[in-house]
């Protein structure tokens, strides 16, 4: 009686047994799949090569937003004739960095509401520069030969046409310019700045 039990038991265990077996001892598509990322994923980690890759690219453009803490959201808009896209491995991650040329930036720093008026404005700088890098990882940005000028302009949107340079309150160079991307507000600065204000 005894051993009869041990058979049934050890019938109805054997299923079970096989197809856990199965599911663990023998490999599946999924499996090879993943497999194969991680032997990539490894062979770019350890590759001896260090050759960046590059893309060339023409007429870019770089919406980015910050949420304020009115709901309101403040926008920058970088666009660039011709850009070189350089992926470089470094350890097990790639750095990207963006070399931009022919560069015409809109930042808006602050969105304003006439309450008595019932109208909206923004102040806004606008800068173009011959040339600048977009570190993507880091989220930083520098640029050299600036051209700058500072605008109180109607509504809450980026201009979507050419301003006048006379409707400006401020203009001036700079050497460079440098702004980080972190937080909801970006940290800018200018370097070897001359303005001339235009406007009172």
């Amino acid at each position: 009686m005894f051993k009869k039990k041990i058979l049934v038991t050890c019938a109805l265990l054997a299923p079970i047994l096989a197809l856990w077996i199965y599911q663990v001892a023998i490999p599946k598509a999924s499996d090879h799949a993943q497999y194969q990322k991680m032997i990539e994923n490894k062979q770019v980690a350890s590759s001896l090569s260090k050759a960046p890759t590059n893309q060339e690219r023409r007429q870019v453009r770089k919406d980015i937003w910050f949420s304020q803490d009115d709901t309101s959201r403040l926008h920058y808009q970088i666009t660039s004739e011709d850009s070189l896209l350089t992926l470089t491995p470094v350890g097990n991650r790639f750095e990207v960095v963006e070399t931009l040329k022919g560069i015409n930036c809109w930042m808006q720093d602050k969105l304003i509401r006439d309450e008595k008026k019932d109208s909206l404005f923004q102040q806004t700088r606008y800068f173009e520069a011959d040339s600048g890098i977009y570190r993507h990882t880091t989220q930083e940005f520098t640029a050299e030969g600036i051209s700058l000028s500072l605008f109180r302009l109607a509504g809450h949107n980026l201009p979507n046409k050419t301003v006048k340079e006379s409707d400006a309150i401020l203009r001036g160079v700079a050497e460079g310019i440098s702004f980080y991307f972190g937080g909801k507000t970006p940290q800018f600065q200018a370097r070897q700045f001359q303005a001339t204000m235009v406007k009172e």
